[in-house]
């Protein structure tokens, strides 16, 4: 057997075509490196590009979209929806991403469900403050307090009981909830009774009228006064009408269409005297803020 290092095998290594070109390679790369650690040389030539193949490409563009957390996205909302998140944010202290997301799907949910997205939002608001984690000692979970051991088929569609926990399913399950006892017990006080667990007893322990409060301020945020509407939430008031709002057999998404439309109707309305910073037109000498607040 022969040694591969004895002096025969060397000897045809170096004499084989293999070495020539081996000694060019080595050349060649010694000679950019050397040029590279010049310091007046020449950048080398760019290379072409590398065009990746279609399906790497929509792999790594799909993955990036992954990272990007969903409510990171930006929204673009109407002004009566922009309004309402800023009441969120700030009655809440929930970040502005988060406020416009939740807005945005409680309109979205709304109209797929016919039911007033503020609404919608007081539920949320009353039952877990904005908290997608909230748990109950009893079992309600997530934005709407629902109780999954109950309702655990509704959550099929998302994969799962495990749903209840991320907003959006939550919201989507709650809403439905919410909108089959008030069509059941024939008001929107009587379906809130029933949502809040007191079917059976005399009074719901206010938790209706609390909803309705906290509706009539999102609805005081949807006609564009944010502020008097965080005001109106610190010091723990609201407007009058909201007895009203749960005697009705139901709060369809027209309450919602009505007013966001009516903001921008007066949002287009306004004089070319109206100054940059969003004056609003003067109607009797009094701005049409004040008037809304004087209702």
């Amino acid at each position: 057997m022969t040694d591969s290092r004895s002096p025969r095998t060397v000897s045809r290594f170096l004499m084989s075509p293999t070495v020539p070109a081996l000694v060019t390679a080595c050349t060649v790369v010694g000679l950019g490196v050397a040029a590279m650690m010049r310091p007046d040389a020449e950048p080398l030539p760019a290379h072409e590009p590398v065009v990746e193949p279609a399906a790497v490409v929509a792999e790594a563009e799909d993955t990036t979209a992954k990272l990007v957390p969903e409510h990171e996205v930006p929204l673009t909302l109407g002004r009566s929806a922009e309004e309402v998140a800023v009441y969120i944010n700030r009655a809440y202290r929930v970040p502005m991403a988060e406020a416009r997301q939740y807005t945005q799907w409680a309109i979205e949910i709304g109209g797929a469900q016919d039911i007033d997205p503020l609404l919608i939002l007081a539920v949320v608001g009353t039952e877990s403050s904005f908290k997608p984690a909230a748990k109950s000692r009893v079992g309600a979970e997530g934005l709407m307090q629902v109780m999954t051991k109950v309702h655990h088929d509704k959550f099929a569609a998302f994969g799962g009981p495990a749903a209840a926990l991320e907003a959006y399913p939550n919201m989507v399950v709650g809403t439905s909830i919410l909108a089959g006892l008030v069509k059941r017990t024939g008001s929107v006080a009587k379906g809130l009774k029933w949502y809040s667990g007191a079917a059976r007893h005399k009074s719901d322990y206010g938790y209706g009228a609390k909803v309705l409060k906290e509706r009539s301020r999102l609805a005081v945020a949807a006609s564009g006064e944010s502020d008097r509407a965080v005001t109106l939430s610190r010091s723990k008031k609201s407007t009058g009408d909201y007895r009203a709002h749960g005697e009705r057999p139901h709060l369809g998404y027209t309450q919602w269409t009505s007013i966001s439309d009516t903001l921008e109707a007066n949002g287009a309305a306004q004089t070319p005297e109206a100054d940059a910073a969003g004056a609003v037109k003067t109607v009797s000498g009094k701005d049409a803020r004040g008037k809304a607040a004087a209702l």
